[in-house]
């Protein structure tokens, strides 16, 4: 669960509470960023390697967009 992060704005005397990760929290999140760029460059085997890892971290790994899509590419098209 992110921590809360209390600040007060110097110029409005405002205060704010921002949500901070957790260093596990960030880790899981840079996994399911790395993995959506394997998904949108086709890297199967880079794409398993990281599910592994987020299954070990208890994770799973989020539906991205590039999956549920497929990518269009300038290769095929004519002019």
């Amino acid at each position: 669960m992110p921590e809360r992060e209390t600040a007060t704005n110097v110029r409005t005397g405002a205060t704010v509470v921002t949500e901070v990760p957790t260093a596990d929290e960030a880790y899981i999140a840079s996994l399911q960023r790395e993995r959506a760029g394997y998904v949108t460059h086709g890297r199967k085997d880079r794409v398993a390697a990281v599910d592994a890892e987020l299954e070990r971290w208890g994770a799973s790994p989020e539906e991205t967009a590039a999956e549920s899509k497929p990518r269009r590419t300038a290769r095929g098209a004519k002019s």
